[in-house]
């Protein structure tokens, strides 16, 4: 019998749909979490992360023993690992919501979450289309909606910024809120990376 193939492209849309679950989970958390539920949440988000991870390891076992890949595997292995990067980013931000104790939801972080979601969202799109590196005009649309959102989230995050220092006089407070917004704008950061590479996947191969 012979050996299947490994359907790359499948496994990397599955491991961006562990972003999804993260970063709607992230959304949720921004709108919904206190005191009394935010060890909850935190591992609710580990949970995903840790799946996360389990495809990760998963793809980079199969890439370890397979030297035919539809794209080049330094590509593969490029993606794989920002795509992990976006997961953990996000996790990040809830693990910060406990570590620096926050009380009170930054007042701009479920805005910015909300950008954070769509971003992953169109990335996902990107993801389940890269199959057709080929004929990339679908493509090309979908990565300049993750690139649009970006620059979005970007000046949602820099007037966030201003406001806070222009407004909170409590040192404890506007440094948790200062790394929430930070580490909320890294995600989209990572988002836009990711299209990068896969828009250089498809001028290599067209």
């Amino acid at each position: 019998m012979a050996k299947k193939k490994n359907d790359y492209f499948q496994l990397l849309e599955q491991q961006i749909g562990f972003c999804v679950q993260a970063s709607e989970l992230l959304e949720e958390i921004l709108h919904h979490a206190d005191e009394n539920n935010i060890q909850e949440y935190k591992e609710r988000m580990h949970e995903i992360e840790h799946m996360a991870d389990d495809v990760h390891h998963d793809i980079l076992t199969r890439l370890s023993a397979e030297f035919i890949t539809p794209i080049d595997q330094e590509d593969i292995l490029r993606l794989v690992q920002i795509i992990d990067d976006i997961t953990d980013a996000l996790d990040e931000v809830v693990m910060e919501l406990y570590m620096f104790c926050i009380r009170r939801i930054p007042e701009a972080a479920p805005a910015i979450s909300s950008h954070v979601n769509r971003c992953v969202k169109a990335l996902h799109a990107a993801g389940g289309e890269l199959k057709n590196f080929k004929k990339p005009e679908k493509l090309r649309e979908q990565l300049i909606e993750v690139n649009t959102i970006e620059s979005e989230a970007d000046a949602v995050y820099t007037e966030a910024i201003h406001t806070l220092f222009r407004t909170e006089t409590d040192c404890k407070a506007l440094i948790g809120a200062k790394e929430i917004y930070d580490s909320l704008e890294h995600c989209c950061d990572l988002c836009e990376h990711a299209a990068d590479v896969i828009d250089q996947i498809i001028i290599k191969n067209t």
